[in-house]
């Protein structure tokens, strides 16, 4: 049912790239794998300068480490980047992310995407996933001693970043607490994510602050801001060894962990309504109204309190707002018949005419989102 993939054009991420050579500046090489016309990334730390007073945070152990994607050709002036480091730095990150440049796939930007945090996931794999783990001392003692590769979280950001206004120190020492006394549990934990999407259920935990998420097929949750653990990068990679690029990276995930990733509630950042899109620009009006705080923090709520999926709370959201507009319709009619009747009308006409045309603009955005939808993933065998 077409109406089951409402608003599925926000699925696929807003950044999609191909690497990028080495620059003069970089401090750090990638040392990534490039084939074909694809070129190595550049991995360069970013200075950054806050928008507001720096908040007062405290990551402790929640991350090793973290990466920002962004793409130089895609964003003259450096404004996206600038932005986005700001933020990184307004919420204490700064030492702790790695900028890391690609340019746009404009063959497939879909596919450029996933490259960009396929490379990325191998630079985490390459700088936290080597040895200096804990020694086999069994192994020592005869004679075959191997060295352990320590779990790592990491944190990988896109820069259309945006600062929820729910951010909080408390949620955040929530979240990282989750992670370590889960850890095995998880493969990531969203510090942003897409709620306007297909077979999505956000369920509550043991642990307050904490939400679950359960998805299907075509529920990507988008890639603006999320934490993944070492099993979580071991599993993309294998995939992609394996098959290479079948699918946009949300979907990927989507497949890979229907019910091992988690999230922060209230979220901590979010898609930035106002960035512009390098993927589906025709959605961007429509990005810019869902996407504000006033509405994606009522949505999370609606989501968390009821624990129903989005394909029973989006046929119940059409429905309700079909009725309110032909009840709003018909009410608007009768007040003006008996305007004209009687010369006067026992009510607010104007209130009533408003509700009415505020539910036919509420189910033009819907219906926007589902022509210019793009169809959903296909299962495969893999």
């Amino acid at each position: 049912m077409k109406s089951a993939w409402l608003l599925l054009a926000f699925l696929h991420p807003t950044l999609s790239f191909t690497p990028q050579p080495l620059t003069a500046d970089s401090t750090i090489p990638a040392t990534v794998s490039c084939g074909g016309r694809h070129r190595c990334a550049s991995l360069r730390t970013t200075p950054h300068r806050p928008l507001h007073a720096t908040l007062q945070t405290n990551w402790g152990d929640a991350i090793n480490g973290g990466y920002l994607i962004t793409c130089p050709n895609g964003d003259p002036g450096s404004v996206r980047l600038q932005r986005s480091s700001n933020i990184i730095s307004e919420v204490g990150l700064d030492g702790k992310i790695k900028t890391m440049e690609f340019d746009t796939d404009d063959e497939d930007r879909i596919r450029g995407c996933y490259n960009s945090h396929i490379e990325v996931l191998r630079q985490a794999k390459n700088d936290f996933g080597g040895g200096g783990g804990m020694p086999n001392l069994f192994g020592d003692l005869f004679g075959q001693g191997s060295t352990k590769p320590p779990d790592y979280k990491v944190l990988i950001m896109e820069d259309n970043i945006s600062l929820s206004p729910k951010f909080q120190q408390t949620t955040l020492n929530k979240l990282n607490n989750f992670g370590r006394q889960k850890q095995g549990e998880w493969d990531m934990l969203h510090l942003a994510y897409i709620m306007y999407v297909p077979g999505l259920t956000v369920g509550k935990t043991e642990d307050d602050g904490v939400v679950s998420l359960t998805t299907g097929l075509g529920s990507a949750l988008g890639t603006t801001a999320y934490v993944i653990s070492m099993r979580g990068v071991n599993a993309i990679l294998d995939y992609h060894d394996k098959n290479g690029y079948t699918m946009a990276i949300p979907d990927l995930m989507a497949k890979l962990f229907p019910t091992s990733r988690y999230a922060a509630y209230p979220m901590l950042f979010h898609r930035a309504s106002k960035v512009k899109s390098l993927v589906n620009p025709q959605l961007d009006s429509l990005r810019e109204l869902l996407f504000e705080p006033f509405f994606f923090t009522k949505w999370e709520t609606l989501m968390v309190t009821t624990n129903l999926s989005t394909n029973v709370l989006f046929p119940a959201l059409v429905t309700t707002l079909l009725i309110t507009s032909i009840k709003c319709g018909l009410n608007t009619f009768d007040a003006i018949q008996q305007q004209l009747t009687y010369g006067y009308f026992e009510g607010n006409v104007v209130l009533v005419g408003i509700s009415g045309l505020f539910s036919l603009f509420s189910l033009a955005i819907l219906a926007q989102g589902v022509l210019l939808a793009p169809p959903p993933p296909k299962e495969d065998e893999s």
